[in-house]
């Protein structure tokens, strides 16, 4: 007997920034690079809206890549805005998507906040949430078919 099963993947991606106080710029993006990076992050839900601005759940299966590369200095004293990479390895939640899994390749995104022009992603952060602003973002399809075949015992 065989069983299909389609499974879908995503990978979200997005170049990120957050505000750190440091001393120096190299300071500030170590700082970023230890406080929150892909060991360290603790993320397990998303919530992405779908084209017509309906929201749809996703299970985050791994926070794949929080990399911090460069940092500018603001005009407050010794705040820097670092930035960033960040890749999410993510599934629809299975109650997302009807099951033709016509709705399954959709352009999914963070919505915009009523605060700024560029969406806020919140990660937990041990006691503390993480606020990153969302700079750019993208999301791409994976799927993948597996095929599992039930033993069937000999007739002696």
């Amino acid at each position: 007997m065989k069983t299909r099963e389609c499974s879908s993947q995503a990978t979200f991606e997005a170049l990120i920034s957050r505000m750190v106080i440091a001393r120096t710029k190299k300071e500030a993006v170590e700082k970023a690079a230890y406080e929150l990076n892909a060991h360290n992050a603790d993320a397990d839900r998303i919530t992405l809206r779908g084209e017509r601005g309906e929201p749809f759940l996703f299970i985050v299966d791994k926070v794949e890549l929080l990399d911090w590369h460069d940092a500018d200095l603001t005009d407050c004293c010794h705040q820097f805005k670092v930035f960033g990479r960040m890749r999410l390895a993510l599934r629809p939640q299975q109650t997302a998507f009807d099951p033709s899994g016509e709705g399954e390749r959709g352009a999914f995104r963070l919505p915009v906040t009523s605060v700024g022009d560029n969406p806020v992603f919140v990660l937990p952060n041990g006691s503390e949430p993480c606020f990153l602003t969302v700079l750019q973002q993208s999301m791409s399809w994976e799927s993948s078919r597996i095929k599992s075949i039930a033993h069937l015992s000999k007739l002696a």
